[in-house]
């Protein structure tokens, strides 16, 4: 014979009788139309031998006000002892809408039963849900024991597990039908009751953490109830909702939501979350299991922590998306054999020729990476004609000539839409194919600086430590030719960040143009297999018709070397170039201004010669590596002229190392 479970709960207060179940050592839910006051008795039928503890009242539901209609409808009771009975387990959020139905039970103390109580069997209509809080019950048969006056509070539990599923709130003696408010529902009046919920994936200390941060985050235009103890003896800020709240995060809560579930295909609960703990109950109840490509909290925290107006609060926040990604990683891809030179500030690169220097690299490639292939061991004068050959349609560039993987950190800077003036920065790390979030923040220009390098060396910890960093700048034109390499890459230190690693630069317009992104992917291709990068020069006259030199860079596979900065924010030249589209385009930040009275021997000629001598012999693919050394050479450049690379800007924009974040063809859930 099975037992009843000794954690049915009996709840006295002020003459009503009604039902409750324990849930921790110390720690009773009931409904809050149950318990009035502030202090109650609990008795266990199942327990025969206890007496009676007293209890107080220490949580009701913010959103209760005390009719038969609100939601809310929740109390926690705080028992004086604890009784010494295991506490009740919950179901799966999703087992008592199974098919076929389960049958479930209520164990309620109705009039003529307020001593041993009784039981109704009962099934669910529907997983749908009356006002996005109370699933309806029906009895099992349609006849017996119905969820009368004193079954409010009682817990509705699996019949086959004993696990509960939700609990009985109200009564409707006309349909003959009850009302439960589901687990998933109980949770997001409580947060700590989400510890205790099956929510696969999502282990219970890691959301013990997340709620924990939330908590300190607090909830927009919440009055809280600081102090009121969880069943782990902690202050739970969640008694009303969270705490008082950072002011940047009222009305930005739906918004928060949509970024983070959106690309996962998990379609948001239509209009803006009563608080933050409910935009993060959401993700971690509707999501699914977490996995690869498949993780919204660590989105919606690390967009959190940009909000926050707390450093030591949204470095927590950040930390708990990394720990939260590292959880869900796939196992990491088998090391090659070769390494990365260690690299110093100022150091120089080795005085040999170029070409002996690229044949020493044909002779050592790295090996065993899953997108590279065997390399044939000669030196290469020029590049020979290379017949297009289709590449991949998903993953990594798939490496031919050159040996160089990349780990990739994106920096994407374009006008805010919603704040005049302000621009919108993220910061994002590529592993395994995958994007990562480490950063997001609408900032005034004096601002960005800062908090980009910041984010840079959060993102360090995201990427695969098995390949070379690699950091890339989505710039609007009009910031092309800002020397982002020159940002000096932590406070109080003067070493430019160009220095640290490579740095390349992309144009924000073109990462928007699904034509010219083809294109590029289309070209990358062909260069993937071209062992020399001859540099194709512009003069400082460029051309007089600039759509021409549009269409006759088509045919350009390779780089395009400009002597001059751009003019103006449209500048036709660059425009030209860029809409090409030519994926590697080099100009120095101060070259020529004369234009078509400049001859072969100007600044921007020199340039251009010396950058042919550097790239010609070099993998396009290597090329962010060469301009690294190039660009550390300027920086510990003591003669009397500047270097000639100091001041090098750097377009690079191969479009597969930072592929597009894909919607799911179908949501997760369920």
């Amino acid at each position: 014979m099975t037992r009843s479970p000794a954690w049915h709960a009996r709840i006295d207060a002020d003459g009503a009788v009604g039902s409750g179940f324990l849930v921790s050592g110390r720690t009773v839910l009931t409904c809050a139309h149950v318990v009035t006051g502030d202090r109650a008795s609990v008795v266990f039928p199942g327990a025969p031998g206890l007496a009676p503890v007293p209890a107080r009242v220490v949580l009701r539901g913010h959103a209760w006000a005390g009719g038969d209609r609100d939601p809310g409808d929740l109390a926690v009771l705080e028992l004086d002892r604890p009784p010494g009975l295991a506490p009740a387990a919950f179901a799966p959020l999703d087992a008592p809408y199974a098919s076929p139905a389960p049958k479930l039970v209520a164990y309620g103390f109705p009039y003529g039963y307020d001593e041993e109580g009784v039981q109704s069997e009962l099934r669910a209509t529907s997983r749908q849900l009356i006002r996005d809080e109370w699933a309806q019950l029906a009895g099992w048969r349609g006849y017996g024991q119905e969820t009368d006056h004193g079954f409010s509070g009682a817990a509705v539990m699996l019949e086959g597990t004993g696990a509960v599923a939700g609990m009985v709130v109200s009564h409707d003696p006309v349909s003959r039908t009850s009302r439960m408010i589901p687990a998933a529902v109980l949770v997001r009046h409580w947060a700590p009751l989400a510890d205790l919920v099956p929510t696969p994936g999502y282990p219970p200390e890691e959301k013990r953490w997340l709620r924990e941060l939330v908590a300190r985050v607090g909830s927009p235009g919440s009055p809280g109830r600081p102090g009121v103890p969880d069943f782990h003896g902690r202050p739970d800020l969640h008694g009303s909702s969270g705490a008082a709240g950072s002011p940047a995060l009222v009305g930005a809560l739906g918004r928060l939501l949509r970024a983070a579930a959106g690309p996962l295909g998990v379609e948001p609960p239509p209009g803006e979350p009563g608080s933050l703990w409910e935009a993060v109950w959401y993700l971690l109840s509707e999501s699914g299991r977490p996995g690869p490509g498949a993780l919204p909290l660590a989105e919606l925290t690390v967009r959190l922590a940009g909000l926050v107006g707390d450093e030591t609060l949204g470095a927590e926040l950040r930390d708990w998306s990394r720990a939260h990604r590292a959880r869900h990683d796939p196992p990491p891809v088998a090391p090659h054999t070769g390494s990365h030179a260690a690299v110093g500030i100022t150091g120089h690169a080795p005085a040999v020729p170029y070409a002996a220097e690229h044949t020493a690299r044909e002779a050592t490639p790295y090996a065993n990476t899953p997108y590279e292939a065997p390399l044939v061991s000669a030196p290469y004068a020029a590049a020979p004609a290379v017949a297009a050959v289709p590449g991949p349609a998903v993953g990594m560039p798939p490496v031919g000539r050159s040996t160089r993987r990349w780990s990739p950190i994106l920096v994407e800077i374009k006008r805010s839409g919603a704040d005049r003036g302000k621009l919108l920065v993220e910061v994002s790390a590529y592993r395994d194919g995958g994007r990562r979030l480490v950063g997001e923040e609408r900032l005034a220009e004096r601002e960005v600086r800062a908090w980009v390098l910041d984010r840079i060396d959060d993102a360090f910890a995201e990427i695969d430590t098995e390949g070379r960093e690699l950091i890339a700048f989505a710039l609007p034109r009009a910031w092309l030719n800002k020397p982002v390499d020159q940002w000096t890459a932590r406070k109080g230190m003067s070493t430019p960040l160009g220095c640290v690693a490579p740095v390349v630069v992309m144009d924000h317009d073109r990462r928007s143009s699904k034509r010219l992104q083809f294109r590029l992917k289309k070209m990358w291709d062909v260069l993937d297999r071209q062992p020399g990068s001859p540099v194709h020069p512009v003069s400082c006259a460029g051309s007089a018709r600039p759509e021409l030199l549009t269409v006759q860079l088509q045919d350009v596979l390779g780089p395009v070397g400009l002597t001059r900065p751009p003019r103006s924010r449209g500048d036709r030249l660059h425009t030209a170039v860029l809409d090409a589209p030519a994926p590697i385009v080099l100009w120095p930040r101060t070259g020529c201004a004369d234009g078509a009275a400049c001859g072969d021997s100007c600044r921007g000629a020199e340039f251009l010669n010396a950058l042919a001598d550097q790239l010609s012999v070099l993998p396009p693919g290597d090329l962010p590596e060469r301009i690294f050394e190039l660009r550390k050479r300027a920086f510990g450049h003591d003669g009397p002229e500047p270097h000639w690379a100091a001041g090098l800007s750097f377009v690079w924009e191969d479009p597969r190392w930072f592929p597009d974040v894909p919607p799911l063809s179908r949501s997760p859930v369920g």
